[in-house]
């Protein structure tokens, strides 16, 4: 009854002066004049159909080059607003040493207006004293100028300053920590071999623009001491290597000797060395060992002890020998660092049985979009089986699918103007947006199919037809650019997957649309020359 009320004649919507019906009025005019616009250019196109085609072609070559200028990696990054910095020192540096850089680089850090908390860790779970850890926390982004990666290149030089430690700056959030941007693996069976080529790979990365903080797995060993059992003197003394190395055991790493129990809590008694005598090697050849006669000899009667430095950490992967070269991104992308590498790999002669692949986002980023391009192209032919049902043609599913290049060159232009790159998010917003585009053509080419079975001629029904799905196209195609403009324009945490989905759709779904309204009807009557239908005729 309200409707009925509200779209009488003379009244209700669109018929007076406030500003709705105002805006009703001048959406239809401007809709008229498009209509009656769209149906003039759709004949010239119909008369002259290879230029819009030609056009196109053009457009989308054009297109394929401007994806060549973005840059691509895995996945965006995210501005959490926290970042760390991991310090390595020279094997062998005592604790003290560690905190005092430590607490250097957070001194450096804290020094910047953006800072809001520096959290300081040295050692920890499997890393030794000399490894030590900077947690850096920000103020809101709303808040700061700079991105979280350009506080981290502003700071770089200044940790760079630090003697003989081992810096390297990354981003906290957005998933999974990755050991590195760019991870290049060096694979062998031979374990010189591989050292080799590591350090080769390694000069070639620390030469290439953009990158910082270039380091190798294939570091020399920590400070050791070796101690050589006197075989004779062990046998004057009664004594078994195993012996001898069950007292080094208790010295170090000490022994449960029993429980202490108070206020009802136990606590386990471990004998070790003291904490000092473990960090003085030279209090090791006093050690006493007790004999099976009862009596003490020191070790240094029945060992002999040399310091030296010991194997470095040994990798391996498939069974076998691993170097990894690490480095970070500073400027640039993904896709185009890896570019240099390659370039410059391509000119090292690599020994028989050696093989360097990458490892790290760039492994990621090539499965995961290899996986995503097998999803678009089970998504075409899914979408050719049903427009082939739909259209009762096996000819004109090709027509609609015409729209798929179409969305291509959108999503190219909206990247590149937006200041996007190609990424996992992009590339799932390209394969949803293959169920979106084909909309426009199914909506013109099934009302032509209809007056054609009316027995209307294909150019009178696509001239008739097409305009009249004009207006449907125009407004559902801008509802879903509207309604993803929020996502692109708005901040807040997660942001940065969302952006790329919008460009991609927003863009692919309104430049597909525009040229759609052309290059279908074109391809349609060339097409349908190949049609087996009964009403397939020349044109």
């Amino acid at each position: 009854m309200l409707a009925g009320h509200l779209l009488k004649s003379g009244s209700g919507l669109g018929h007076g002066n406030d500003p709705i019906s105002r805006s009703i009025r001048l959406w239809d005019d401007f809709y008229t004049g498009l209509e009656i616009d769209y149906r003039r250019a759709l004949g010239w196109c119909l008369q002259h159909r290879w230029v819009p085609l030609v056009v196109v072609l053009i457009i989308f070559v054009g297109s394929l080059q401007l994806l060549g200028l973005l840059g691509s990696t895995f996945v965006p990054a995210v501005d959490s607003g926290r970042l760390q910095v991991s310090l390595e020192l020279p094997a062998g540096t005592s604790l003290e040493r560690t905190t005092e850089v430590a607490n250097r680089v957070a001194a450096i850090i804290g020094r910047e207006p953006e800072v809001l908390g520096v959290l300081v860790k040295v050692g920890g779970e499997q890393r030794g004293i000399e490894d030590a850890d900077v947690v850096i926390r920000l103020t809101d982004k709303s808040e700061r100028q700079d991105s979280v990666a350009d506080f981290m290149n502003r700071i770089r030089p200044h940790l760079a300053a630090i003697p003989d430690a081992k810096v390297t700056v990354y981003p906290l959030g957005g998933g999974s920590k990755i050991e590195a941007d760019v991870i290049l693996e060096i694979l062998g069976s031979d374990a010189q071999l591989v050292n080799t080529v590591g350090d080769q790979v390694h000069d070639i990365v620390y030469g290439i623009p953009g990158l910082v903080e270039v380091h190798t797995s294939n570091d020399p060993g920590k400070p050791e001491i070796k101690v050589t059992p006197r075989r004779r003197n062990l046998a004057e003394q009664h004594l078994l290597t195993s012996q001898v190395g069950g007292i080094l055991r208790t010295a170090y790493e000490g022994e449960n000797a029993g429980v202490y129990r108070e206020g009802g809590e136990e606590y386990d008694v471990v004998v070790k060395f003291a904490a000092a005598d473990r960090k003085d090697p030279s209090y090791l050849e006093t050690l006493p060992v007790s004999t099976p006669t009862g009596a003490t000899v020191p070790l240094g009667e029945i060992a002999r002890l040399e310091r030296g430095i010991g194997d470095p950490t040994i990798l391996h992967s498939e069974k076998l020998r691993l170097v990894k070269v690490t480095a970070n991104i500073a400027q640039g992308s993904l896709a185009g660092v890896r570019a240099l590498i390659d370039e410059q790999l391509a000119d090292l002669d690599l020994p028989a049985g050696v093989t360097i692949q990458y490892g790290g986002d760039a492994k990621n980023q090539d499965e995961s979009f290899a996986a995503i391009f097998e999803a678009l192209i089970l998504a075409i032919v899914l979408i050719y089986i049903v427009m082939a049902a739909i259209l009762e043609s096996f000819v004109h599913p090709f027509t609609v699918m015409l729209t798929l290049p179409l969305s291509l060159i959108g999503m190219a232009v909206s990247l590149f103007l937006l200041g996007g790159e190609i990424n996992i998010m992009s590339l799932m917003a390209l394969v949803m947006m293959v169920g979106i585009v084909v909309n426009n053509a199914i909506l013109m080419l099934d009302y032509v199919a209809q007056l054609r079975a009316k027995g209307m001629g294909i150019i009178e029904a696509l001239v008739e037809g097409c305009p009249t799905k004009l207006r449907a196209i125009v407004m559902s195609n801008l509802a879903i650019a509207v309604g993803m403009v929020p996502q692109l324009i708005f901040g807040g945490s997660g942001s940065e997957y969302r952006a790329p989905m919008a460009m991609v759709q927003i863009g692919g779904v309104l430049i597909s649309a525009v040229f759609t309204l052309f290059v279908v009807p074109v391809a349609y009557t060339l097409l349908d020359r190949l049609s087996f239908s009964p009403r397939a005729k020349s044109v």
